[in-house]
């Protein structure tokens, strides 16, 4: 049951969202949110004009608020896609002006950044203290990060209370062997931040003297060699055994990964995954790399509403979505000093063209001689000059001889120069362009270029826009057209074109050889492949084709079967809801005869409501179905062989029945297309 309260306290229960569009994300002291799409229907007429920025999202227990919404027509129905975050990231909005200093508990910090948020907290294991030289002066999210970091500590979000551990989630028994026991869906392994060594230094004394020092070296510095990682100061300590463990769990001594599987992979495994929980810890070898290692569920996007399976990342290190939330908010106070002229702008961003141009002028010495004019003389290399009079500005690298760049009252001369680029905004020329670089090619880059004929080796242009490209002036040869936002390569009867302006949202690809044409659509929230006068076939020879999601067909659904007279069409069975059978055989001895459901059958379906059974005797008697049980059915009657067949719901559609299609304008969109 989804619920959505606007700003003006309005609350409405929301119905007629896509349920297969809804999508959930947790991750460990990370991106916690929701997605989906609303159709606007006659049964949510009044709740659909709520789903507005700001509107809060409750959903399975937790309060999300949105953030995004884009509104399209679909057809003629309103569709809303919407992108929520959980309230806990509203504490991004609650500024801390005053500040803490000195030595501070867990405890203490998180009074102090939760104070007047309206959020309770509990902390369920012991923290050291840390001391701060100045902790406030910042967004409570962004300190809230900071206490997690500083404290080693993990959050677990539910609405607006907070429940500290050292690490959340549950240790687990299973394992995973990369490459043996399961595929995944996404691998990812970084070596960047592994190191072997490092050192630790404690309290001083009063000769600032260390009272205590620590070294830890990886085994793996065996396999890697000596890497050293940044030491550890923290004047805490003054006990080696509490220092070593300290530094211990600041180094990163193996690589770095995690990867993406999803949970049918992990049901393969016999994973429950519906009891997995951010946090938790499994077993991972991956012998390739020599690890053999715990790693934790990282993240965890699953899709409630439907059949798409759940997807899991597991790995030995996190992505923080807290801190990146946090630091967004850093970077629009640093963006916001910059335009208020408050902060000054780092010289390394400048376009390097210009920072070259500033550093030559800012360093030069410069010789200045009145003559025609003012002569601005390069001391160094007396035919370097620059010429200034009321006829306009030159040049010239000959003493004066000639200026190869000039501007004046009839306008520029200018060669490729030492930048060996020319920018600008426009440029408007009715002569031949022509010129070649110290690479042996001519670069013009940006802007508007209006000419008959640009005869380089190179061009590179920010906007083309209305051209063909050919080998001459006959248009049945090979040519490519770009006009508007319709881009077309033609060879003869033969084309692609990509088209986007037919109509508003809409993206097209045609492929024409003579006669049939194929097309491929983008239109709102559809995607359409389409062939306007030859069978669409789709040719999956090496391993076969693969649909993930809802699949419906307007037309028949057939199986291709080769036969004595050439193959001939095999329609599908179907039926007015969602069941999937099974065929079997049995024998009725003494009067009885009990059938085990298949245990693998009876993970696809429900079984748990009435299904049906069917039987065909094989001889003469009398036999019927005395009792049904979820796991097994009961045949009585006379001592005959029979078959059966069992047809149950499929489980997650057990109430679905002659469910409604969505309106479609693809014929609309197809038939359009093909006359263009």
């Amino acid at each position: 049951m989804m619920i959505v309260t606007n700003l003006a306290g309005e609350t409405e229960l929301l119905v007629d969202f896509i349920s297969n569009s809804l999508k959930r994300t947790r991750q460990v002291n990370g991106d916690y949110s929701l997605s989906f799409a609303l159709l606007k229907t006659e049964k949510n007429q009044h709740a659909y004009p709520l789903v507005e920025e700001e509107s809060i999202i409750e959903y399975d227990g937790q309060q999300y608020r949105i953030k995004d919404v884009t509104e399209v027509l679909s057809g003629i129905t309103p569709i809303k896609t919407v992108q929520a975050s959980h309230i806990f990231f509203d504490l991004v909005d609650t500024y801390k002006y005053d500040y803490l200093e000195n030595t501070q508990y867990l405890q203490t910090c998180l009074s102090f950044i939760l104070d007047g948020t309206g959020y309770t907290f509990e902390i369920v294991d012991s923290f050291s203290s840390a001391v701060f030289e100045k902790f406030g002066e910042d967004n409570s999210l962004s300190l809230l990060q900071k206490a997690l970091n500083v404290f080693g500590a993990e959050v677990q979000i539910n609405n607006k209370h907070l429940k500290f551990y050292r690490q959340i989630g549950t240790d687990t028994e299973i394992q995973i062997r990369y490459g043996y026991n399961i595929k995944t869906l996404e691998k990812y392994v970084n070596t960047n931040n592994l190191s072997t060594r490092i050192r630790g230094y404690g309290k001083k004394d009063e000769d600032g003297n260390y009272l205590v020092t620590a070294e830890y070296i990886s085994p793996n510095a065996a396999i890697y060699g000596i890497r050293d990682a940044k030491p550890v100061f923290d004047e805490r300590y003054t006990v080696h055994s509490e220092l070593l463990e300290r530094i211990k769990s600041e180094i990163i001594e193996e690589p770095q990964f995690s990867f993406k599987v999803d949970s049918l992979e992990m049901k393969k495994m016999g994973v429950l995954t519906e009891q997995f929980n951010e946090g938790d810890r499994l077993f991972v070898i991956h012998d390739p790399l020599n690890i053999d290692s715990i790693a934790r569920v990282l993240e965890i996007v699953d899709y409630p509403e439907s059949s798409k399976p759940a997807e899991y990342t597991f790995g030995n290190f996190q992505k923080n979505f807290v801190s990146e939330i946090a630091g967004f908010q850093k970077t629009k106070d640093n963006v916001d000093a910059i335009l208020n002229g408050e902060q000054k702008l780092p010289y390394n961003v400048l376009d390097d063209a210009v920072l070259r141009a500033t550093e030559a002028l800012t360093s030069a010495m410069t010789e200045l001689i009145f003559d025609n004019g003012i002569i601005a003389r390069d001391p160094s290399n007396p035919n370097r000059l620059v010429l200034i009079n009321s006829k306009g500005i030159g040049i010239s690298d000959n003493g004066g001889a000639s200026f190869r760049e000039a501007i004046t009252a009839d306008g520029f001369v200018l060669s490729a120069g030492a930048i060996g680029q020319l920018k600008a905004n426009n440029i408007d020329v009715t002569g031949l362009i022509r010129g070649i670089n110290s690479e042996g090619s001519t670069t013009i880059d940006g802007g508007k270029i209006t000419t008959n004929s640009i005869d380089v080796q190179k061009l590179i242009a920010g906007i083309l826009t209305g051209f063909i490209i050919q080998t001459n002036n006959n248009p049945s040869l090979p040519r490519i057209y770009m006009g508007g936002s319709k881009f077309e390569a033609v060879n003869g009867n033969s084309s692609i074109i990509i088209d986007t302006a037919s109509w508003t949202d809409y993206a097209g690809l045609t492929v024409k050889t003579g006669s049939p044409d194929l097309r491929l659509h983008s239109y709102d929230n559809r995607n359409m492949i389409s062939s306007n006068s030859a069978p669409l076939e789709i040719w999956a020879i090496n391993g076969g084709a693969e649909i993930i999601g809802d699949f419906s067909v307007s037309g028949s659904k057939n199986a291709k079967v080769p036969t004595s007279i050439g193959d001939v069409n095999v329609s599908a069975y179907e039926t007015a809801e969602y069941y999937f059978g099974d065929l079997g055989r049995g024998k009725v001895v003494e009067g009885q005869c009990t059938i085990n459901i298949e245990s693998l059958f009876k993970e696809t379906v429900n079984t748990n409501i009435d299904y049906e059974v069917f039987l065909t005797p094989y001889g003469k008697g009398l036999i019927y179905v005395d009792e049904m049980t979820p796991n097994y059915f009961v045949i009585k009657g006379d001592d005959i062989p029979f078959a059966y067949e069992i047809k149950a719901k499929r489980k997650g559609y057990e109430d679905v029945r002659l469910e409604l299609s969505h309106e479609s304008e693809v014929e609309d969109i197809v038939q359009n297309a093909s006359q263009n």
